[in-house]
């Protein structure tokens, strides 16, 4: 072990850590929705049905709360995550959250037969579970990333994206060849060889790394300074709350959150019941969005770290993305209402979207970082608790808009998810920053002295 990692720098084995925890978390995001159509009735009259095991006649209301059940979830605890992570630690954080939503997953198969209400509870602690989990990637990464390597660190968020991009079409075999109770069963495995990599190549911070090499640790100190600290503090909470930038982040995440969970949860839907593709079909055209938004996002990541090697200034890098990350991703969404019936522009408008949409690795991805890489989590925690709320909104829209699954009735669907992005994009661009924040600090309210 110590002649490897001689080799291989420790911050990259948490880099590449980081990079797999995102995609672990996604893929528990996304495979439901691929899941779901193969535990349901027919929902049209000419809707064809392979033999993947029992199916159940739920309502469309049921049907759509079991999917948007996960995200009540991840509201419930984002704000805490934070916190909790960095009390904690990171590491135990990651550890025990992905045990626990790998075991409440594989419940789901005995519960289905029961009812939706059990199914609905079950997806609800996965969502707690996942929203332990993004405050503290930003921890660990606020811990052990030099600030010149932030960016690369936050290019290994978008492992989401080859989560959900590898998780739709590897769904879809497992169900077609073992039935779609595998679908839930095959996660805990992924699980397992997760935790085995957090056992191996991680600690809460560098120093705690008993592998890492004396030059890594002083240059990665010596680089990081006094932007982190050791100590156990409250968040200052009052300061991040009244704070404009911050604030700002919050709406721009919010939008980043409701289209990329609309395309996780909807866009096997719509290829299915309104593009007429078979299972297979949808989750394989379904995983190219997500394609094209992990090979945009390093891109993106690589032209970001250029402008900056440059003198381009962090303000001018993050806002100008949000063009491509909230503006140009809301347009395409947009021009849905323009396509008419045509499915091929469906498919490219989706695919444009996400890949718009990886330059969010440059924006609200990393802006965290830049306000109080101390506080990253927490800041992560409670963004997220906002950005979550887009993943009940947007199936109640769609269960209120799409009762007869017309493609009028799915552009008004998406082009809803676009303004959105572009009004969050706005405010971001007007009122973010990239400005670390006085509030970085981890200060200790003074003791009382007795007189």
């Amino acid at each position: 072990m110590a002649s490897w990692c001689a080799c291989v720098p420790s911050r990259a084995l948490v880099a590449m850590m980081v990079f797999w925890g995102t995609f672990v978390n996604y893929m528990f995001r996304s495979h439901y929705s691929i899941s779901l159509l193969a535990m349901m009735q027919a929902r049209k009259v000419n809707e064809t049905l392979g033999d993947f095991g029992p199916r159940y006649n739920w309502t469309y209301e049921w049907e759509q709360r079991t999917m948007s059940a996960m995200f009540y979830g991840l509201s419930v605890l984002s704000i805490p995550a934070g916190m909790v992570s960095e009390l904690l630690g990171p590491w135990h954080v990651l550890m025990w959250s992905s045990v626990a939503m790998a075991v409440a997953s594989c419940l789901i198969v005995p519960a289905a037969p029961v009812g939706p209400l059990w199914v609905f509870l079950l997806r609800f602690v996965v969502g707690l579970m996942l929203a332990l989990q993004y405050p503290a990637l930003q921890c660990l990464i606020g811990r052990w990333a030099p600030p010149s390597e932030k960016g690369r660190f936050a290019s290994c968020l978008m492992g989401n994206a080859f989560g959900s991009m590898l998780t739709m079409p590897v769904t879809s075999m497992i169900i077609e060849n073992f039935g779609w109770n595998w679908s839930f069963y095959s996660l805990s495995f992924v699980v397992a060889l997760f935790c085995l990599g957090l056992v191996l190549f991680v600690a809460d911070y560098p120093r705690d790394y008993k592998w890492i090499a004396q030059e890594e640790l002083q240059y990665i100190e010596k680089a990081q300074g006094d932007q982190v600290s050791r100590e156990r503090v409250t968040p200052p909470y009052i300061a991040m709350f009244t704070s404009v930038p911050f604030l700002a982040l919050i709406v721009a995440q919010f939008g980043n959150l409701y289209g990329l969970f609309m395309s996780l949860t909807a866009t096997p839907q719509f290829l299915k019941r309104v593009l007429n593709f078979n299972l297979k079909g949808s989750a394989f055209i379904a995983a190219l969005p997500q394609m094209s938004r992990l090979i945009c996002g390093f891109f993106f990541g690589y032209i970001n770290d250029l402008l900056l090697r440059r003198g381009v200034s962090k303000k001018w890098c993050r806002k100008g993305f949000t063009l491509l990350s909230h503006i140009a991703t809301g347009l395409s969404l947009c021009c849905f209402l323009g396509i008419g019936q045509s499915s091929d522009m469906a498919i490219i408008l989706l695919v444009a979207m996400l890949g718009f949409n990886g330059a969010a690795a440059e924006t609200t991805l990393i802006n965290p970082q830049d306000l109080s890489p101390n506080f990253a989590g927490t800041l992560h925690g409670v963004m997220n608790f906002f950005g979550g709320w887009g993943g009940f909104i947007g199936p109640m829209i769609i269960e209120k808009l799409t009762k007869d699954n017309t493609m009028d009735q799915w552009s008004v669907v998406f082009a809803i998810g676009g303004i959105i992005y572009i009004i969050s994009g706005i405010v971001f661009m007007l009122f973010g920053s990239a400005d670390l924040q006085p509030w970085n600090e981890k200060k200790h309210e003074p003791k009382p002295v007795a007189v």
